[in-house]
């Protein structure tokens, strides 16, 4: 079965209910060990089904027994274990990488393909200042992570690739195989971005190395542990049977969002006799540009003649002028869109329905509700600080309110914030690599720095200006001192040595400039000084515990930050904490400086982390306050008042030729999902996605499409009031530049 649900039906509801009903109604042999199992993709949802199931068998007065929740990387994982013959308590289970290690272990293969070809590297390279090489590194590996990861869900090797393209993969890794391979003869010519075959390689050696480090550790990714799993299913018989008989039903949630290895998995563990409940909504699939995950997965699915589809078509989130915008946008691309494949593939023609008289859930009545479009003259000048008082506004007037804005890209987002700030408003920031993240990691690169080399005097400068961002109490706010003179006090000053290490204050004073320090000064100063100096007490630790030590100090008598406590600023701190000490494994040659460097790249923005923040998991927001968050970030969550900012032809271009915002224009548009298209191209024959299109058209057409869905998702986040933003001209690079309406 399938069952299309509109947002707001309550897709979790109708699973839970529906587990619990197959229980009562005695569908699952409880005493011979059956269960309903629910898989799910976030941990999160993880306990809310287990305690809508739990609600459910006590109002019938059942056991509570009979059914397991768990998310695709649990089911893989206990698939694996039981299979090799394995308790779930063996100490000899499969070593399985998570998010953040093989991350790490990405960066590092990199690293290390572009240190083994430096001539293709210059090559792909059309400006070698290192800010732009920086850049394009961190472009490259983003890219080979969506690469890697559409490689795996299709089942293709690194070997299979190089067969494909017609060479032979680096067995050794030892030495670059690509410029050997390539010669006035070869039909790869050259290595560019516009060079398919080129593209490929880097894409494949990277790959390459990437299996290479996990295989030498005996380790797996999630991708491995899912494609294990499916294929030991497919392969063994008495494992299938086994599990079939354990679990007779599996319902699965957001099924919009499934890739093809989870399709390969669950219909191996449910086979051609078993009951396989889906729910999703095709038309909040917004994931297709950057993992293997696509809408018309769920779409092919509900099409086959053996599957029963059923809508969830009412509800009760949105009042009827906000709804009613987000079925008129569905329906005007379906009919009238420019581009065909857009109006065929973007949406499900499905409209939300409210829910009817009688409902547990009402929807807000149009009369409490309103809907605005407005149009700035420009983005930076006049929309983003003008949006910015208006929420603020609006959370200070509707104090029992929950208030949004959602932004399209996560550096439109820190714009965003900075004019928050300026209000000083109550908002939580739920981007990616927000103020808090950068915040902390600059806090902690300047202690590192400092406790490697206490001679530098700008380290010890920027350590106490750390310590002024954080609010700490060891610098608490005094009228009478002057910040900035204490900053410029302690840049003089000629012994730092002597300031962190004297047996007393008066032997402290000493290594300030004489004669002009003010007493209040020195007592400043001194404070800091002492509590600098006793933080070296941690610095025999390993690197990871420094850097919690560290934090603890840090973040004890702190004041908030975005509105996070002292445990959301630890939980930050433990993650950079966890990945440094990656760092230091795949690098153990490297010492203080070097990791103080990387700490630095994350405060700068210039190295991204997936550092989870209150976004991630169980974020609830809070009425009076502000979420600032990317549309991908919405995803699951709904407020009173939305503020969508910078909706124009920019991030929503009506063709293929259009400029496309958070896209690099030296590349003509996405190359992950330029890639992903090559790829199957390559692999399959097929030229991308749609045929008798290029490459580049293909991944347009998914750009267009997913940021359709995305705008979707976001009018059908506000409850009573929604606000949608754009302007005729936006800055770029100390540049402005004209932007186009977007054609919805």
């Amino acid at each position: 079965m399938a069952v299309s649900a509109v947002p707001g039906s309550g897709k979790t509801f109708t699973l839970s209910m529906l587990a619990g009903e197959l229980i009562r109604s005695g569908r699952v042999s409880v005493e011979n060990g059956q269960q309903v199992l629910v898989v799910t993709y976030l941990n999160a949802s993880v306990e809310t089904f287990r305690a809508r199931i739990r609600q459910r068998l006590e109002e019938h007065q059942l056991p509570l027994a009979g059914y397991e929740v768990r998310t695709l990387h649990s089911l893989a994982l206990e698939i694996v274990r039981v299979s090799a013959g394995e308790s779930l308590d063996s100490g000899d289970s499969p070593v399985v990488m998570d998010e953040p290690q093989t991350l790490n272990l990405l960066a590092h293969a990199t690293d290390k393909w572009i240190e083994a070809n430096p001539n293709i590297w210059q090559e792909l390279l059309t400006d070698t200042r290192p800010q732009v090489q920086v850049r394009w590194r961190d472009l490259i590996e983003s890219t080979a992570r969506v690469f890697i990861r559409e490689a795996k869900n299709h089942r293709y090797t690194p070997a299979a690739i190089w067969q494909q393209i017609g060479l032979q993969g680096d067995s050794t890794l030892d030495s670059p195989p690509i410029e050997e391979a390539i010669s006035p003869d070869n039909t790869v010519a050259s290595i560019s971005w516009e060079n398919q075959f080129g593209l490929l390689l880097v894409m494949a050696g990277i790959y390459e190395r990437y299996q290479s480090i996990l295989n030498r550790r005996g380790a797996s990714d999630f991708d491995d542990l899912i494609w294990q799993a499916a294929e030991l299913l497919a392969n063994r018989p008495d494992v299938a049977t086994e599990f079939r008989r354990r679990w007779p039903y599996v319902l699965e949630d957001e099924a919009q969002d499934s890739v093809p290895m989870q399709e390969l998995l669950l219909t191996s563990l449910t086979g051609p006799e078993g009951n396989w409940v889906r729910v999703g909504d095709p038309n909040q699939a917004i994931t297709s540009t950057f993992t293997s995950a696509h809408p018309r997965h769920f779409n092919n699915f509900m099409q086959r003649p053996d599957v029963v589809t059923l809508p969830l078509p009412n509800s009760g989130r949105c009042a009827p002028i906000i709804f009613n915008a987000a079925n008129l946008l569905v329906n005007w691309v379906s009919d009238r869109h420019p581009v065909p494949e857009v109006r065929s593939d973007a949406f499900r023609r499905q409209e939300i329905l409210p829910t009817p008289r009688g409902d547990v859930q009402t929807n807000p009545p149009d009369s409490e509700a309103d809907f605005l479009i407005k149009v700035y003259s420009h983005r930076e000048d006049e929309e983003l600080p003008a949006v910015a008082q208006l929420a603020t506004r609006y959370a200070a007037q509707h104090p029992d309110h929950t208030v949004s804005i959602l932004i399209p890209t996560n550096n439109l987002g820190h714009e965003l914030a900075d004019r928050l700030d300026d209000l000083d408003a109550p908002y939580d920031n739920l981007l990616r690599g927000g103020t808090r993240v950068r915040e902390i990691a600059s806090a902690l690169h300047w202690l590192l720095r400092l406790m490697a080399n206490p001679l530098d005097g700008r380290a010890l400068e920027a350590v106490y200006a750390s310590l002024l961002d954080l609010e700490h109490s060891v610098v608490r706010a005094d009228p009478a001192v002057d910040q900035g003179r204490i900053r410029v006090l302690l840049r003089s000053v000629h012994r730092p040595e002597l300031l962190l290490y004297a047996e007393d204050d008066a032997e402290r004073v000493t290594a300030l400039p004489a004669g002009i320090v003010l007493e209040h000064e020195k007592e400043t100063i001194c404070r800091f000084a002492r509590f600098v100096s006793q933080l070296f007490q941690y610095r025999p630790l390993a690197i990871d515990d420094m850097i919690l030590s560290l934090s603890d100090e840090l973040f004890s008598t702190s004041k908030h930050l975005d509105g996070s406590g002292h445990e959301a600023n630890l939980a930050v701190a433990y993650q950079l904490a966890s990945a440094v000490r990656q760092w230091w494994d795949l690098q153990p040659d490297w010492r203080l400086p070097e990791m103080a460097a990387q700490l630095s790249d994350v405060a700068e923005g210039r190295r991204r982390l997936h550092i989870s923040g209150p976004g991630n998991a169980g974020y609830d927001p809070k009425p009076g306050r502000i979420t600032l968050a990317t549309q991908h970030g919405a995803k699951g969550m709904e407020w009173d008042a939305v503020f969508l900012v910078g909706i124009d032809g920019r991030w929503i271009p009506g063709n293929l030729d259009g400029h496309f915002l958070g896209v690099e224009p030296m590349v003509g548009g996405d190359l992950a999902a330029e890639l992903s298209a090559q790829l199957h191209d390559v692999m399959k024959g097929d030229d991308g996605l749609h045929i008798g299109r290029t490459a580049t058209d293909s991944a347009h057409i998914e750009v267009i499409s997913e940021r359709l869905r995305l705008l979707y998702v976001g009018i059908t986040r506000a409850r009573r009031f929604l606000h949608i933003s754009r302007s005729r001209q936006a800055s770029r690079r100390q540049r402005d530049y004209d932007t186009e309406p977007a054609t919805i």
